[in-house]
């Protein structure tokens, strides 16, 4: 029977197919089976911790090869330590042939004490992501103390007071700093220490410029002026077995030229040059006055102790939900002269070669012992990547079996939307020629009736 209807029936099926049709589009255009709440939403939260996952074993990853990147820097440095230890082990044992003359130990002595500078060297400047792996905290300056380029401004002449106190410290590396002082006959007088304690240039306890100061010993030194606030470690102990009172030399690495106290000849001014160093200095005027100084430099080391991040490092291993995170420390591998036992070794005699031998011998065992400590981690740490690889493998599977849509099964279900919509658009004509068809007829039957 022909009948003039409306199309709602036809209207909510294409509906119902256009919306099947999008979602088949959008899932084969993004390869994604849940592209809102609406398509799953326990499979969104279960895929949502699952990705959560994944970013974290693929941050774990970039953290072991930080890691890793540290702790192959570390080992270059002591590789490197290691072959001028070698060297030297082969001058000292050169230095103890009793063939030797004075003037021949004394160029062995130079080449050493350069390689001393070397060694110390690349333990204050092998850095790596803002830490010094191979300098022990202890060796880095409180922040207590003010740089040389905090103190004083280069070249420019100055007045301050002496007294028990530090002014100022000497960056490792730095490079030509003089200071030039004037001391207006107070006899304060410049001194010269590393943090350990080591009296490198100055006057000695006995004079009246520490005395006027109340020491007059190591342990009045010790107990009054060797200071964290000072800038010098807990343990500091006095020792002045290379004081330089006058004229150059070369301790420890720091090569360091000095005036000396000149007051007893009429002349206030003192002068000291240090033209490289290879460990932080803290510079004193000790007396009980005043004084003009005036302080130049071509260049500062890096500043060291404030600026370092200190301690061990804690290199993320794992991050297993619910249990915690796993760390690989990376303790620091102390290779400095001082942290090797070189502060005071010379090849001047057969004595000192002897005694600097057994001095290396300690010394490549201990180099030896970190390199293997950083071999181990870096094994660990590659172990912990491969580890964490097949982790990242299973969780990427579970998150792909949920969130990634089905090419084929999407595919033939886009083919079916698309024949059903096919389908549909041609009843609907078929309904619109049959209302058209009644119409007609009844538009025929009108005109026959006028």
């Amino acid at each position: 029977m022909l009948s003039v209807t409306g199309n709602y029936q036809s209207l909510g099926l294409s509906t119902l197919q256009n919306t099947a049709l999008s979602t088949r589009l959008e899932r084969l255009s993004s390869g994604l089976r849940i592209n809102s709440a609406a398509d799953d939403s326990a499979g969104l939260q279960i895929s949502n911790r699952l990705a959560s996952e994944k970013r974290a074993y693929t941050q774990l990853n970039r953290n072991l090869n930080d890691g890793i990147s540290y702790a192959q820097i570390a080992e270059g440095g002591l590789q490197e330590s290691a072959a001028i230890l070698q060297r030297m082990r082969q001058l000292a044992i050169q230095s103890q042939n009793g063939i030797n003359s004075v003037s021949d130990r004394a160029a062995l002595d130079k080449e050493f004490q350069q390689l001393k500078n070397a060694l110390n060297g690349i333990a204050y400047n092998t850095e790596a992501f803002n830490r010094l792996p191979l300098v022990d905290d202890s060796d880095l300056l409180s922040a207590n103390v003010p740089s040389i380029s905090d103190t004083f401004t280069n070249g420019v002449n100055q007045s301050m007071t002496s007294g028990l106190r530090s002014i100022a410290y000497i960056p490792a590396g730095s490079a030509n700093i003089q200071i030039n002082l004037n001391d207006n006959g107070a006899n304060d007088d410049i001194q010269v220490f590393t943090v350990d304690g080591k009296h490198l240039a100055g006057t000695p306890l006995s004079a009246g410029t520490w005395n006027s100061n109340g020491i007059s010993n190591s342990t009045s030194i010790e107990s009054t002026f060797f200071l964290p606030t000072n800038g010098y470690e807990p343990t500091a102990s006095y020792d002045d077995s290379n004081l330089l009172t006058i004229g150059s030399a070369t301790i420890d690495g720091n090569n360091i030229s000095f005036t000396g106290d000149q007051n007893a000849s009429g002349n206030l001014n003192e002068t000291l040059t240090i033209a490289s160093n290879a460990q932080p200095l803290i510079i004193s005027v000790i007396g009980s006055g005043a004084f003009n100084v005036t302080a130049s430099w071509t260049s500062l080391g890096n500043e060291g102790g404030p600026t370092f991040t200190l301690g061990p490092v804690d290199i993320t291993a794992t991050n297993q939900l619910g249990v915690g995170t796993d760390f690989i420390e990376l303790t620091k591998t102390p290779a400095t002269l001082a942290d090797l036992g070189f502060d005071s070794t010379s090849l001047q005699n057969e004595s000192d070669a002897e005694s600097a031998l057994e001095r290396i011998d300690s010394a490549l065992q201990l180099v030896s012992e970190s390199r293997a400590f950083y071999g181990a981690k870096i094994n660990q740490m590659a172990s912990a990547i491969r580890n964490n690889a097949i982790g990242f493998e299973n969780i990427s599977r579970a998150h792909s079996q949920i969130t990634d849509a089905d090419f084929a099964s999407e595919t033939a279900l886009l083919t079916q939307a698309q024949i059903v919509e096919q389908a549909s658009i041609s009843v609907r004509a078929q309904a619109k020629s049959s209302d058209e068809q009644v119409l007609g007829l009844l538009n025929d039957t009108v005109n026959q009736s006028a």
